[in-house]
């Protein structure tokens, strides 16, 4: 689904992305990583011609190095979006079942929680985040 979602949003607007993860086989006891995933999303984000840096992060450095380039930031509730928050970044924030209330970004930056009744990220909507993203951008959400 991201590769749909940056699809759109390239569409509209242009918009070139960066994706991070922890490297890695999924599979690792102590620290399993997202590589496969990961060459699937820009496999299929070159057969569609998307710009995509893809950025692998081993290093909390790293991740905050990328981080600091980006405009805005859409990502799941975890490490990422609390360093993003740090850094001032307007983001909208996909939570699953995790308390939104006790986990939710701090700081002065514009975000956007988006959870489902289902507690499941995977039932939120290319739509719907395409949609808060564009408003994050028109400074609708505060």
């Amino acid at each position: 689904r991201f590769v749909e979602l940056a699809t759109r949003l390239n569409k509209a607007t242009g918009a070139a992305f960066m994706l991070f993860w922890s490297p890695g086989d999924e599979d690792h006891p102590q620290h399993p990583g997202d590589d496969r995933k990961a060459r699937e999303i820009i496999a299929a984000c070159q057969e569609r011609n998307l710009p995509l840096l893809p950025y692998p992060t081993e290093r909390l450095e790293q991740l905050i190095g990328g981080l600091s380039v980006c405009q805005s930031v859409i990502c799941s509730d975890g490490g990422a979006m609390h360093l993003a928050a740090g850094l001032g970044k307007p983001m909208v924030c996909l939570f699953g079942n995790s308390d939104a209330k006790v986990w939710a970004p701090c700081g002065s930056a514009p975000f956007k929680i988006l959870q489902p009744a289902s507690q499941t990220v995977a039932d939120i909507s290319v739509d719907e985040v395409a949609a808060t993203w564009r408003r994050l951008h028109i400074g609708q959400i505060r």
